[in-house]
């Protein structure tokens, strides 16, 4: 993947180039403007900011994967890029600032008014460089002659993605379709020029440089086509896809020394990982002494409605099956797992894969009075606001688990699982995750858990973690403001 975002920005180094040199205009107008405004910065280091925020601007490229794309992104994507790239170029100037305390405060104006020079600017010369740009090379008389080999139902297809991603590059010659013999035919524009069997014929008398086999069904015609354009030293691209298997969680590598084709539910780009890893280590670090507080302000009332140790470590399956003890303030009997198994028959999952209770007699200070009101007590509190989670935060700064991510089952729950409940254990437990924010989690049945969470280890993204903290955190501070019912754990 690593490689992959290389070749991209590499790709387009006129628009790395072009960048570089909007973002030194912005920077330039923005200390002009500040000395308009009667706030000369007579300490502050100009040249050395500009080399910073245009070094950091490079890395923010690179990492972030900004010019991916960026010839076929329209006027409206276009502008979405360019906001998300200027957000994550600011928030890293500004922790380069923080950290480097001096003139930081010199520079902070500055640096506001770049970013509002910047996005005008970046936008406009990346969309007319894209115009000349076009306009250059459509006309170009150099560009290498395709032959499209495919099938009638991806013809358009892919006569639309050549145009499109390849436009530079790329004259197409003509098509061939492999399910029947259309020659004559015109297909988007384009001519199908020949059938499978005539093909090598029509390369002989029409100069080809380059074909494209996509989709192809390998039947002895077609391997008999490639091997025709092999003798005839003709440059061959062959597009391979596993089914069922999107294109884009789809890489190559290298294993035993050979080139493959590697598929996997998805994807996560080094850089995502490593921002979401370096979140999860600065909030279970914060989580941690948070921890702490909680077992100072609730551990005296809980030992005395219920002695025994403050916290409680029970076996959880993490990541690929990988056990590890997760930490809880305890908010249950010291004998709950004993009479876990007795009250089975209570829980509101009938099938065994998960177990929760709405009054589970297991909580410390839950009880039903003489009149038959249920009562309830410190556990059920801890537990209703969440807090019993917080010891978890050290799972997350030890690595067991993340921030976001899918709940650890227990071994009895773990043991109950068919092949496809497998899925959600491929990535690292988190604390909360799709399914504990939703506002029928209670009453959703495995099956509804286990697709969420499929759903969410197929479509993450560090965007989408945000949102799922952040709601989290809503339905918290809600459940501790206005007394709703909420828990990210379904079990002790």
């Amino acid at each position: 993947m690593y490689r992959q975002n290389i070749r991209d920005w590499t790709k387009h180094l006129d628009f790395l180039l072009l960048d570089e040199c909007s973002l030194a205009i912005a920077m330039f107008l923005a200390q002009r403007l500040s000395v308009l405004l009667g706030r000369p910065y007579r300490d502050f280091n100009f040249i050395g900011f500009c080399i910073l925020v245009l070094l950091i601007n490079f890395a923010v490229i690179v990492a972030f994967d900004s010019l991916r794309g960026v010839m076929s992104r329209g006027y409206l994507r276009e502008f979405t890029a360019t906001v998300r790239h200027a957000l994550a170029l600011t928030a890293l100037v500004f922790l380069a600032m923080m950290i480097r305390t001096r003139g930081a405060e010199n520079g902070d104006l500055v640096l506001v008014f770049a970013v509002f020079n910047y996005l005008p600017i970046s936008y406009l010369t990346r969309t007319l460089w894209k115009k000349l740009f076009r306009r250059f090379f459509s006309s170009r008389e150099d560009k290498r002659t395709l032959l499209i080999v495919t099938d009638t139902n991806h013809a358009a297809e892919i006569l639309e993605r050549t145009r499109q991603y390849s436009f530079a590059r790329h004259t197409i010659a003509g098509l061939v379709l492999i399910d029947r013999d259309a020659t004559g035919e015109i297909i988007d524009g384009t001519p199908v020029v020949a059938s499978v069997q005539t093909a090598a014929q029509y390369m002989c008398k029409s100069w080809v440089d380059e074909v494209f086999f996509f989709h192809p069904a390998l039947d002895e015609r077609v391997e008999k086509l490639m091997s025709e354009c092999r003798e005839m030293a003709v440059t061959i691209h062959l597009y391979v896809n596993l089914q069922g298997v999107e294109e884009k969680k789809q890489t190559l590598e290298y294993l035993a020394g050979y080139e493959v084709l590697t598929a996997n539910i998805n994807l996560i780009r080094p850089m995502d990982a490593l921002v979401k890893r370096m979140l999860d280590i600065v909030v279970g670090l914060a989580g941690s002494l948070a921890a702490l507080l909680i077992l100072l302000l609730f551990g005296p009332a809980i030992l005395i409605a219920s002695p025994g140790p403050l916290i409680f470590s029970q076996e959880r399956i993490g990541e690929n099956g990988r056990k590890f003890k997760m930490y809880k303030v305890r908010s249950m009997y010291p004998d709950a797992e004993a009479r876990k198994a007795a009250l089975y028959g209570e829980s509101s999952h009938s099938d065994g894969m998960m177990f929760k209770m709405d009054f589970d007699p297991r909580v410390i200070g839950n009880r039903i009075g003489p009149e038959g009101k249920k009562r309830r007590g410190i556990g059920d509190f801890i537990r209703r606001t969440s807090l019993d989670e917080f010891p978890q935060f050290f799972n997350v700064l030890r690595g067991d688990m993340s921030l976001v991510g899918t709940r650890p089952p227990t071994v009895d729950e773990w043991e109950r699982y068919q092949y496809h409940h497998r899925a959600r254990m491929s990535v690292r437990p988190g604390l909360t995750g799709l399914w504990q924010i939703r506002p029928d989690k209670d009453t959703m049945s495995f099956e509804d858990v286990v697709k969420l969470d499929t759903d969410y280890i197929a479509n993450w993204s560090l965007g989408r973690d945000f949102r799922i903290i952040g709601t989290t955190a809503g339905i918290i501070l809600k459940t501790i403001f206005k007394g709703n019912r909420t828990s990210l754990d379904n079990s002790q």
